[in-house]
């Protein structure tokens, strides 16, 4: 009982780290598991030099490392909630913190926790490696070194030890560095006589000042001199722009210590008399509920992101029936053109998107990120891989590569496109990299087992041996790789994306033609969504000949149907139409003349309840998309 009295505050400090930790395992998973896969770690010299070329490489090694944790969410979760517990403990240490006090140290896994949940579409574009981990790994490297700078027994010797870590720390742990130079020099204007106040807070000053100058003049060239006070530390700039309020959460860092600073000294200030136990829990709890406050404000929530995240998993794992789920959870916003790829794709690859794909919600939502998102470099790869155009995903995975880093997804996805490729060797030599990993070694020795049959890549040959019931892939990797194979038949040719991986898909595939049925019916899905009635007839015809015994999809009747009624250049009466696609047409016309006095966004919502899902609403109502 005298246990729990004196650590009931401690207690507090766990539920709410323990409740932070469950919270972002039930919110956040997709975002965590996709963190993990943008992330690399390598237990390789020339991985620690490459880390090390720039301020704060040790800092970046270490939080790339921990980020790999997340590949069990909860795993990596426990993790970063037990170092926030070490701060607290340690910050309780520092500043002599007692009682209803301690909760006070909860501001900064609060401020941590921020840095983490805000992060939304930056995951693609920030260039510093690890970057989910660093803020933790920077924080608990300046708690380190102040507790070693609080037992030391004189001034001097704190001085000594305050140098030295900007000194030999900055190389490594760079902004978080100075920052811990910064909270060993600061106290020192609480107390004491002026003298002794100024010259360690002043020497802490010309350290923060000329240290990282020094050093990106001799050590680290490549890093501009407006970059050494912040390195190490997440970039909020794209392009030329910057978003200062993406910077919030690190200056609550900043705030929390001068809190636990100014708690420590308060009895000075008040001339040495205590406030009282109820006004001292008060305080610190309210402080705790600004605190949470302030993560629930930036907390990113955006329901599109975290179904692309969700959907982008489950293709990864051929768990198509997955992404159609996903693509139904109903929203109050319309998704964006990623998610409507990514349900085309599925169905496409079910071999039902001549029969489904109007059954889903139609929008080209804007992402929420106050820059341009391009697909190339969120999603794009993913969907160029699946649909056989392999070397435009890996220019893409280069380009990524070199622009903001390496990452796992990359590699994964160069190592699949080498196979593809028949490039043996390049594919081994990034299988080699991933069997590295601390998680990745399964999946390498998966695709390594393919080196070994090179048949198992040719079209041809696993057709035949499928055929004769001796398939040379197993189940997974036929429903993996089959598909693509018969998606690469196009000519060879030199072309380009502009980074509009859907117009460019469209365009590519519309003009194509081919004897594969699966390619054309991958042509003829796009002739019809590019409402292009000049290339859908061919591609309708070449389809409908390929495959004269399969009865024809909905949506391709549909179209046939009303572009024949349009334009009378194709006899269309012969052709066996459904009496529902006939039907459907001429509820659909009789209700238009009935409204036709209305706008075009007036008849949309009209028609909605009774048309949305026919191909005659999408051609008509379903206006001004764009794709990207």
């Amino acid at each position: 009982m005298e246990f729990l009295k004196k650590h009931t505050w401690w207690l507090g400090v766990i539920v709410v780290l323990a409740v932070a930790g469950i919270s972002l395992v039930q919110q956040e998973s997709e975002l965590l598991l996709r963190g993990q896969e943008l992330n690399l770690w390598l237990p390789t010299g020339l991985f620690w030099h490459t880390m090390m070329q720039y301020p704060g490489g040790a800092a970046s090694w270490l939080g790339c490392y921990l980020t790999q944790y997340f590949y069990y969410p909860w795993l990596g979760t426990a993790i970063l909630c037990g170092l926030w517990f070490v701060i607290c403990l340690l910050l309780a240490w520092i500043y002599k913190l007692k009682g209803p006090q301690v909760l006070l140290t909860l501001l900064v896994p609060l401020a941590l926790l921020a840095c983490l949940t805000q992060t939304g579409y930056w995951i693609y574009y920030q260039k510093l490696q690890g970057h989910l981990f660093v803020p933790t790994v920077g924080v608990l490297f300046a708690v380190l070194t102040l507790c070693i700078h609080r037992v030391i027994p004189n001034r001097w010797g704190r001085m000594a030890w305050m140098t030295a870590t900007c000194i030999a720390g900055y190389p490594f742990f760079g902004a978080w560095a100075l920052g811990a130079t910064g909270l060993m020099a600061l106290p020192s204007l609480l107390s004491g006589p002026l003298t002794k106040k100024l010259v360690p807070f002043g020497v802490g000053l010309l350290l923060i000042a000329f240290v990282p100058k020094i050093y990106c003049a001799q050590v680290f060239e490549m890093t501009k001199g407006e970059y050494a006070l912040v390195a190490a530390m997440p970039s909020m700039r794209y392009s030329a722009d910057s978003f200062e309020q993406y910077r919030l959460p690190y200056y609550a860092i900043i705030l929390a210590f001068l809190v636990l600073i100014a708690t420590r000294y308060l009895q000075q200030w008040t001339n040495r008399r205590t406030l009282s136990w109820w006004m001292q829990s008060a305080i610190a709890v309210a402080l705790v509920a600004v605190g949470i406050v302030g993560v629930k404000a930036a907390w990113y929530r955006d329901v599109n992101f975290h179904k692309e995240l969700a959907m982008n998993r489950a293709i990864e794992e051929c768990d198509w029936e997955r992404v159609l789920d996903i693509a139904r959870e109903p929203s109050d916003k319309k998704p964006t053109r990623q998610i409507v790829m990514y349900k085309n794709l599925a169905l496409f690859r079910l071999g039902r998107c001549g029969d489904e794909m109007f059954l889903y919600p139609e929008g080209a939502e804007k992402q929420n990120a106050p820059w341009q998102i391009h697909m190339t470099q969120v999603g794009g790869k993913l969907i160029y891989y699946h649909y056989g155009k392999e070397n435009f995903c890996y220019r893409w995975c280069m380009e990524d590569g070199v622009e903001f880093g390496w990452k796992l997804e990359t590699l994964k996805l160069m190592a699949r496109n080498a196979l593809l490729n028949h490039e043996w060797e390049v594919a081994r030599k990034y299988l080699d990299l991933i069997r590295q990993t601390t998680f990745g070694r399964q999946w390498a020795d998966h695709y390594a087992a393919l080196l070994r049959n090179p048949d198992c890549m040719d079209l041809q040959k696993v057709e035949a041996a499928i055929k004769a019931g001796k398939p040379i892939l197993s189940e997974k990797d036929t429903e993996e790789f089959l598909p693509i194979m018969h998606m690469m038949t196009y000519p060879d040719r030199l072309d380009g994306d502009n980074t509009l991986v859907e117009m460019y898909l469209l365009n590519s595939f519309a003009k194509g033609n081919g004897n594969d049925l699966l390619f054309q019916e991958m042509t003829l899905i796009c002739a019809l969504i590019m409402k292009d009635i000049d290339l859908f007839w061919p591609r309708f015809m070449r389809y409908a000949t390929l495959n004269p015994e399969v009865h024809m999809p909905r949506y391709y009747q549909e179209a046939a149907y009303l572009y024949g009624h349009l334009e009378n250049k194709v006899d269309i009466s012969r052709m066996p139409f459904d009496q529902s696609v006939k039907d459907t047409y001429d509820r659909f016309m009789q209700f238009n003349a009935q409204c036709g006095s209305m706008t075009d966004a007036q008849k949309a919502e009209a028609f909605a309840p009774m048309f949305s899902d026919t191909f005659y609403y999408f051609y008509f109502l379903v206006r001004n998309q764009k794709t990207n």
